[in-house]
């Protein structure tokens, strides 16, 4: 109801988050004609965590190893591929540190496996050694401008 409302008094939607719900926005830009102009199609892959590295690999881009985990059962069975350390996240709807769980020995398998989140949908990452995390921003306006905003480094605490 709200995103309808603010649809309704507005020229364009844009978002710069993947935890858009894009149904419920694909349903909002149909109802009120408001121009969503990154559209809704982009969000499918950043939304998905496994979407997002699947995509980024068959565009040659190279990601850390991974598993999708969506049982107890799949989650001893990633640690065996993937092995130690390595960091379990929600396939979606997670951020900074928020639906993580550090995997770096079998207690901590034991103590995700005793308190498994009820329909967790999960991707299992190898643990990367990284220098620094950067964001990049880039935009693109109706007449086809692409603007390149300044390189960001991203520190993080504790995920």
């Amino acid at each position: 109801a709200a995103l309808t409302e603010l649809a309704e008094k507005s020229d364009l939607l844009t978002y710069e988050f993947e935890n858009v719900d894009q149904d419920v926005l694909a349903r909002v830009q149909k109802r009120t004609g408001v121009l969503v102009p990154q559209g809704v199609k982009l969000l499918t892959v950043t939304s998905n965590r496994i979407n997002e590295k699947n995509f980024l690999r068959t565009h040659g881009l190279p990601t850390t190893d991974f598993a999708k985990v969506a049982s107890p059962a799949e989650l001893k069975v990633a640690v065996k591929e993937l092995g130690f350390p390595a960091i379990l996240k929600t396939v979606s709807g997670g951020y900074d540190g928020h639906g993580q769980w550090d995997i770096n020995s079998e207690q901590d398998v034991k103590n995700m496996l005793e308190k498994w989140p009820k329909n967790l949908l999960a991707i299992l990452e190898k643990r990367v050694d990284f220098v620094k995390e950067i964001s990049v921003m880039v935009s693109r306006d109706n007449c086809d401008q692409v603007k390149l905003w300044p390189i960001t480094e991203n520190q993080h605490k504790n995920h």
